[in-house]
């Protein structure tokens, strides 16, 4: 139960980041709560890693997926494209579709936030970083805890 809210409260920190990003850019008014959010989003994103260090259930399950997306092929293993159904960008394994929508947002997001780079604070990208960060261990947990095919 606890579980559920934790990544309830995490994906929609994540949200509020990747959003405070976007309007950050678009509206000065905006830019002093960029850090305060960044210091909360990446406290969220470390919260979410040590849960999943220290809990048995998703270090099994996390090897559980290694084993089941990798197959015996050799390190780095088999190459997965970004529309493969299972493991891809909208793979049905790597979470609800709010997730996933919002994980393509935050992988998508660094080529225009990288060509803007010169006119935006660096605090924005780290932003960035952070909830991109919180999106992929939500994705992570999502497939963790799935049953291996």
């Amino acid at each position: 139960m606890m579980d559920a809210e934790l990544k309830r409260a995490s994906f929609w920190i994540a949200a509020f980041a990747g959003i405070v990003s976007v309007a950050s850019i678009l509206f000065d008014a905006v830019r002093p709560i960029v850090f305060p959010v960044t210091i909360l989003a990446g406290g969220t994103a470390v919260l979410l890693f040590v849960r999943m260090l220290f809990s048995r259930t998703y270090r099994q399950g996390v090897y559980a997926v290694n084993r089941e997306a990798q197959g015996n092929d050799p390190w780095p293993g088999r190459a997965r494209k970004f529309r493969d159904p299972e493991w891809g960008l909208f793979g049905s394994r790597a979470g609800s579709p709010a997730l996933l929508w919002l994980r393509a947002v935050f992988i998508l997001g660094p080529l225009p936030i990288g060509l803007l780079q010169n006119w935006l604070d660096p605090e924005v990208l780290w932003l960035w970083i952070a909830g991109a960060f919180v999106a992929m261990e939500l994705s992570v947990m999502h497939a963790a805890l799935s049953k291996p095919r």
